[in-house]
């Protein structure tokens, strides 16, 4: 699945749609409790995926993050592509197991590890967006749509960053 700005045919192809069916599929298996989800689909552009958690307080965390994914890129080792994934010395080589395709995952996982703790926890907004990240065309228009659901959030968590190497995790603020 790749953004329009890689897969100008992105529509006829239809990763995009595999992919957010995908992602919505595993987000409502993991029955989290007072989860509403959506795929939101304004014409003429890619698809949002909108997930709400209700909360146990006034504040709302907006967790962010996209599923799309950059070209494949030249080079690749042999026995390595961009299409096939492989597990190598305990490693994954695939061109989805970069470019933060993990975002809707890790925080549905972590609101589920939360309610499975009995722990208190915030209303919840995720946005997961099919659109290239850096400049999204798409997701200034999904914004002002949700504008009233998504209130004003106490925090907001971009689950979108690089890491200097792949031998422990990064965090990054600003």
């Amino acid at each position: 699945n790749q953004s329009p700005a890689y897969d100008p045919d992105w529509r006829r192809n239809g990763y995009t749609d595999q992919a957010v069916d995908l992602i919505a599929r595993w987000i409502e298996a993991q029955e989290i409790r007072g989860l509403k989800l959506d795929v939101l689909q304004i014409p003429d552009r890619t698809p949002v995926i909108c997930v709400e958690v209700t909360g146990h307080s006034p504040d709302t965390v907006l967790l962010y993050g996209h599923l799309d994914k950059q070209p494949p890129m030249e080079g690749w080792t042999e026995g390595l592509g961009p299409w096939t994934p492989v597990i190598r010395d305990g490693r994954l080589y695939g061109r989805g197991a970069g470019d933060d395709g993990y975002a809707a995952f890790a925080a549905v996982t972590a609101i589920h590890a939360l309610q499975q703790q009995g722990l208190p926890h915030a209303r919840c907004i995720l946005l997961i967006e099919a659109c290239e990240e850096s400049g999204s065309g798409d997701l200034p228009y999904y914004i002002d749509l949700l504008k009233d659901r998504l209130g004003h959030p106490s925090l907001i968590v971009c689950l979108d960053s690089g890491g200097g190497d792949y031998e422990r995790l990064w965090v990054t603020s600003s």
